[in-house]
């Protein structure tokens, strides 16, 4: 139709400003083609923070889970199906923990995929929430959103496994928070237990390195870089957040927090506390840690994708750089 245009100069007029029309529209179609393909595939890994969230709010749903709970059972049994279907081998650590207020029955759970090797990088949080009396503390954040990102990423990396060069552990720490008074006796008494089986079994040197999740759930995520933390490892996964333009979550700020990485740390093995401990958007440790208000609306399932997207792309960047020059 373009072509039938008479050659006067209203005519030709009329055939450039056409022929614009025509090219905006297909320009626009472009656009919208473009868009919509863009909105599929703009992830920037396999994760789905709704996924995550839907993970969060099951665990949440369970109420107060301390160790030793009957709640935690609940959650126990919620991880080890999850965990299944993601097409993990599960083993549990049973053990009796020594506390201030007596002995506590605990458990940690750990989902394995197979790598090529038999290194092993280990993916962890804390899935029991602390005891306190006074009030009911949901842990929506401290304890909930970990276990429900790291559940999620055990099932994106599932389905990549052929892709793995290390084992990866999916590892869910019991006793984390401390009973009366933190202290290096009252705290982390999984992250400990599970080290010294390891030590006894000198299986340690297969752990290559170590990435804790902790309180990665908040609406205002601030994630600084923990002292104790391992540099190099630190890098790699700064590195990742910033490639993917998420400096503004990912910061340069610089924290201290002792948290269920430290007996790894202690062991010589590079460990890393992802951890946002200004939870609320106030000074550390945040408005709402360790507060009746650590619940499900202070939370966003954006910051679980943002948290999940770097951890999930630096698996393998970390990959690259533990067997460099390696065949």
């Amino acid at each position: 139709m373009i072509g039938n245009f008479r050659m006067n100069p209203a005519g030709k007029q009329h055939r450039v400003m056409t022929v614009a029309i025509f090219f905006s529209l297909i320009s626009s179609w472009i656009m919208i083609i473009c868009f919509s393909g863009c909105q599929k595939t703009s992830r920037q890994s396999p994760v789905d923070g709704r996924r995550a969230w839907q993970h969060v709010e099951k665990v949440a749903g369970f109420g107060p889970h301390p160790s030793g709970s009957k709640a935690l059972e609940e959650v126990q049994r919620y991880i080890k199906s999850t965990l299944t279907e993601a097409g993990c081998s599960i083993s549990e650590q049973s053990f009796t923990a020594s506390t201030p207020i007596g002995g506590i029955p605990m458990k940690n759970i750990i989902g394995a995929l197979a790598g090529k090797r038999e290194d092993i990088i280990l993916l962890a949080t804390h899935y029991e929430t602390k005891l306190f009396t006074e009030f009911d503390f949901v842990g929506a954040n401290d304890g909930c959103s970990g276990t429900g990102l790291l559940l999620e990423l055990a099932t994106a990396l599932g389905k990549v496994r052929k892709d793995l060069d290390c084992t990866l552990w999916f590892v869910f720490f019991d006793g984390e928070e401390a009973f009366i008074q933190w202290s290096p006796d009252d705290s982390l008494y999984g992250s400990r237990y599970l080290a010294s089986q390891l030590l006894a079994k000198r299986m340690l040197p297969r752990i290559r390195s170590v990435i804790l999740l902790d309180m990665i759930g908040d609406k205002d995520l601030t994630i600084c870089r923990e002292k104790y933390s391992t540099t190099w490892l630190q890098d790699q996964i700064w590195s990742v957040a910033s490639e993917m333009n998420y400096q503004k979550y990912f910061r340069e700020c610089s924290q201290m927090v002792m948290d269920d990485h430290w007996p790894y740390l202690q062991a010589g093995i590079p460990a890393v506390d992802i951890i946002d401990f200004q939870y609320g958007g106030s000074e550390p440790p945040g408005v709402y840690w360790h507060t009746a208000q650590d619940t499900l609306d202070k939370l966003s399932a954006d910051s679980l994708q943002v948290v999940g997207d770097v951890v999930y792309q630096s698996i393998f960047r970390i990959q690259k750089e533990l067997f460099k020059g390696t065949k």
